[in-house]
């Protein structure tokens, strides 16, 4: 299973912590992160034991995990299941058991799969009330949350490793990311249907910058939300108690000292035969993980030198505007622009003066008569521009013949000053099996061909959208 092996392996020392505050709570000698590793269960998060696994035939948690459901075992040795597992027979003598299952998304968009338990265990026999496990079960979706932010760190380490030029950052962002994981806020909390009031734990109020209370009126609660995030934890938690539904989703939040927070939100219904009296989840500040993720996807998308997208944003987007246009019926052009005499100049008056350069030509890229258009840097001294504005592509001869003339730019003084150019290749998407290929494929033709005729022009490749006539244009 992708990343359970590197979950094993990352030692979080709060994932120990909650089963030491768990055994606290539950006046039980042991409690445990347990995760299934083939032959093994291995305990990432312990209190109470030595020992750092056992065989999977020994393991009580891999019942929780096939049934998808709290396991509670009162007594072991009356139970046939277990009275003659080693681990009641022997050390440690187990005879109470309460574990439930820890799911987590091993990427963004599946379905949470079930990778191990959070588990207290007695060597007394013992029962267990519903209130008894729904605090158990509380308590594990803080463990799901640290578990969930460790694997979406790997997912996170494994795509910025293709964006080779921002690999070595990546890495810097992503060691900040984990260290902030292990000090981030986490607190849990209860919602009683019936009164609909809310009883924080001690985290909830720091991550609201309160002093702890005894509790406050879901609307209260509900008002350190934007108004858009507001009705959208709203309608989640009356979702929640009309049919049962959890979930989990993050959130802007605005603390009671006026700072806004990203803060992460579970909830579940909280069940009495068969019928929802409330909802218990918790909170988990991830504000610094989200500015991480927020940065570290600028910077994948956004050129640095001249601040308009990068390659990778220029794909994305090019294959979205493909498929958009294709479904829609409409029309969508593509120019390739490469820069004349752009070595020279940093040959003759150094880089910075070439960046002046690359940044003026961003700039003529940006303006506002181009109807939006994405303006990308694709490398060195070559740009593209993405069109699909409608007005635009039925004037793209024109477009282009403004664009080699706003694309002038003189450098030095003298009796020889030097002027930058562009030669531009401009090209249509052509029908409902065109591609970004195909596009880039002949964008590229265009505009070797241009300048093979003369620099500073450019070539048009051109679909009318009524006769579908390709047209070449030389200026």
């Amino acid at each position: 299973m992708p990343f359970l092996r590197q979950l094993i392996e990352s030692r979080n020392e709060a994932l120990s912590q909650l089963a030491a505050i768990a055994a606290d709570m539950f006046n039980v000698p042991i409690a445990l992160v347990s995760l299934l590793d083939g032959d093994r269960q291995v305990f990432v998060g312990r209190h109470g034991l030595d020992a750092e696994g056992t065989p999977i035939e020994q393991s009580f948690c891999r019942h929780a995990v096939a049934q998808d459901a709290p396991l509670i075992v009162p007594n072991a040795e009356l139970d046939a299941r277990f009275c003659f597992n080693g681990l009641v027979c022997g050390a440690p003598g187990i005879r109470f058991y309460a574990g439930v299952p820890l799911r987590v998304r091993m990427r963004a968009g599946q379905t949470p799969v079930g990778i191990g338990a959070f588990c207290l265990i007695g060597t007394e026999p013992r029962e267990f009330s519903q209130a008894d496990l729904a605090r158990l079960t509380s308590l594990g979706c803080g463990v799901e949350a640290i578990l969930q932010s460790m694997v979406s760190s790997m997912a996170m380490a494994v795509d910025a490793g293709r964006i080779t030029r921002l690999y070595a950052d990546q890495q810097r962002l992503q060691r900040q990311f984990r260290q902030a994981e292990q000090m981030a806020a986490m607190g849990s909390w209860r919602l009683d249907a019936a009164s609909e009031t809310v009883t924080w734990s001690e985290g909830v109020y720091d991550i609201h910058d309160l002093p702890p209370g005894d509790g406050l009126p879901v609307a209260d609660a509900l008002s350190f939300y934007p108004p858009a995030d507001r009705e959208k934890i709203t309608a989640l938690v009356q979702q929640a108690i009309n049919t049962g539904a959890a979930y989990d989703v993050e959130l802007d939040l605005i603390s009671a000292r006026g700072v806004c927070k990203r803060v992460r939100a579970i909830g579940e219904p909280e069940l009495e035969n068969g019928r929802v009296i409330g909802l218990i989840g918790v909170f988990h500040d991830v504000t610094e993980r989200h500015e991480l993720f927020v940065e570290l996807d600028r910077r994948a998308n956004t050129d640095e030198v001249t601040h308009v997208a990068s390659r990778h944003a220029f794909v994305t987007h090019v294959d979205e505007c493909v498929e958009r246009a294709q479904r829609r019926g409409e029309r969508m052009a593509l120019m390739l622009i490469d820069l004349d005499h752009f070595k020279r100049v940093n040959d003759t008056f150094g880089h910075g003066a070439g960046d002046d350069i690359l940044r003026k030509v961003a700039k003529e890229l940006r303006s506002p008569w181009l109807g939006g258009s994405l303006a990308a840097r694709l490398g060195g001294d070559e740009f593209a521009l993405v069109i699909t504005d409608q007005t635009l592509i039925a004037q793209l001869p024109r477009v282009a013949e403004n664009l080699l003339r706003v694309l002038r730019f003189p450098v030095g003084r003298g009796k020889d000053p030097l002027t930058v150019s562009a030669t531009i290749g401009v090209v249509e998407l052509r029908g409902p099996d065109d591609c970004r290929h195909d596009l880039l494929q002949r964008a590229d033709r265009a505009l070797y061909s241009a300048k093979r005729k003369e620099r500073g022009t450019c070539e048009v490749e051109w679909s009318d959208v009524v006769e579908r006539q390709v047209l070449r244009v030389v200026k």
